[in-house]
């Protein structure tokens, strides 16, 4: 009887056991009525919530931590629901609270664009662009939000450029084959002599190759990069294409272009121009640390013709 009297007292407990919705609510009135405290105890006994409460729970714990004068757990409180909710704005916020939120997401916003781009990636690179698909349409978007807030550079713009060009070439996908940057950046083939039985010395290491996905690294700044002119027996056909190609292109640590792939065509004719003037360009290298670094750079080339 006693371990039955415990259990109807357990399941008695759990149907009356406060909701989500009922927790916010409490919380929402000890937060009108400047109960601070106690509205973040409240909000702390929610546990498992849909994303739109969850959004408000969060939000909620900015406000009254924020109220309470604890400014540095109302950010990390405010950097936790940008994270989970990137695009989120607050409701009913004071103009503090607001300029505190959109420092935080200034802050937070390009490295998300970043793993959002990264996630794609690693999809296109496997073929799956349907898995790539919900990470690009989130970077784009959060891409519009970062120029929205001014948080720009140079950086983003190249990201930007590449989110869309992997966005159109999800959608060829289906009636051609992409030609989708691939895992390993392609390295320069260095010419040997066929049949040398002679002892080689030691072949140095492969120095490492970075991205605009990763972190801490300041990617290259164009000194050169003029795009051929388009011959005049294509003027026609390019006119009407309007066709976009994707460039890969390997700067090494002094800024010259040590290795170019077409992996996305434009015509055959123009194609081997651009390869042919990607040798001459010069950058500022990219640096980690402050330290020159090889790096691996995707060029969306759009040709109009005009």
């Amino acid at each position: 009887m006693n371990t039955m009297g415990a259990l109807v007292f357990v399941l008695a407990a759990a149907a009356i056991a406060p909701s989500a919705q009922d927790l916010l609510s409490t919380a929402k009135d000890q937060y009108a009525a400047a109960s601070y405290e106690e509205a973040v105890a409240t909000l702390a006994r929610v546990a498992e919530a849909t994303p739109d409460v969850e959004r408000l729970v969060q939000q909620y714990r900015v406000f009254c931590l924020f109220a309470l004068g604890r400014r540095a757990e109302a950010e990390s409180s405010a950097e936790r629901l940008i994270r989970s909710q990137p695009l989120a704005d607050l409701d009913e916020a004071s103009p503090q609270i607001e300029a505190m939120f959109r420092t935080v997401r200034k802050r937070l916003l390009p490295g998300l664009i970043r793993a959002e781009y990264r996630s794609a990636k690693s999809a296109i690179d496997q073929k799956n662009f349907s898995e790539s698909e919900p990470h690009l349409i989130s970077a784009r978007k959060l891409l519009a939000s970062a120029q929205e807030a001014g948080v720009w550079d140079e950086a983003l713009a190249d990201l930007g450029l590449l989110v869309d060009g992997f966005m159109e070439l999800g959608r060829g996908a289906a009636r051609t084959t992409p030609a989708e940057a691939p895992s390993q950046p392609v390295a320069p083939v260095a010419a040997s002599g066929e049949g040398d039985s002679r002892p080689h010395a030691e072949v140095p290491a492969t120095p490492a190759i970075y991205t605009i996905g990763d972190e801490g690294v300041i990617p290259p700044v164009a000194i050169d990069q003029r795009l051929p002119s388009v011959p005049k027996q294509l003027l026609t056909v390019l006119r009407a294409a309007a066709p976009t190609g994707l460039l890969d292109i390997l700067i090494d640590q002094t800024g010259a272009v040590q290795a170019a792939v077409i992996r996305r065509p434009i015509s055959q004719a123009y194609d081997g121009l651009l390869l042919s003037a990607s040798r001459r360009w010069r950058y500022r290298p990219a640096t980690k640390d402050g330290a020159p670094v090889t790096f691996r750079k995707l060029i969306l080339v759009s040709v109009s013709g005009q």
